[in-house]
């Protein structure tokens, strides 16, 4: 391995840690939430009337919703689905009076994307889903 894979390896276990720190680090899960209902209705970034939940169910065959509170006090979504072979997980910051939302990290088959390959997917999600409604 060269010096450039080992600090690319040590910057994944470094972000890595820091979610599953964030995730030890909130309170009660739970699976039914105004939270989860509001990015669920929500649009997807980069689509005109294409919502979270209907491209997520079109999209993912299984597919899990969670809710929770961070320890720093922000309300965190956290959507797990599957497509094939791929498992993703994705996470929304919202507001707390639910006015709006941001993405949080993507992870993909256990790696966390980066900022520009996160909504590179999300372009990639929109478009299957643009597609799927045309056809």
């Amino acid at each position: 391995m060269t010096l450039g894979q080992h600090i690319r390896v040590f910057a994944c276990v470094v972000v890595m840690g820091c979610i599953v720190g964030y995730v030890l680090n909130a309170s009660e899960i739970e699976t039914d939430s105004p939270y989860i209902d509001y990015i669920k209705a929500a649009q997807l970034p980069f689509t005109e009337e294409q919502y979270i939940g209907d491209v997520f169910h079109g999209y993912f065959e299984l597919t899990h919703w969670e809710y929770f509170t961070a320890r720093q006090g922000q309300h965190v979504v956290q959507f797990t689905g599957t497509h094939g072979e791929q498992q993703l997980v994705f996470q929304f910051i919202v507001a707390k009076d639910r006015s709006s939302f941001e993405l949080g990290a993507i992870k993909q088959n256990d790696i966390v994307l980066t900022a520009e390959a996160k909504w590179a997917y999300v372009k990639q999600l929109a478009a299957i889903q643009k597609e799927s409604k045309a056809g």
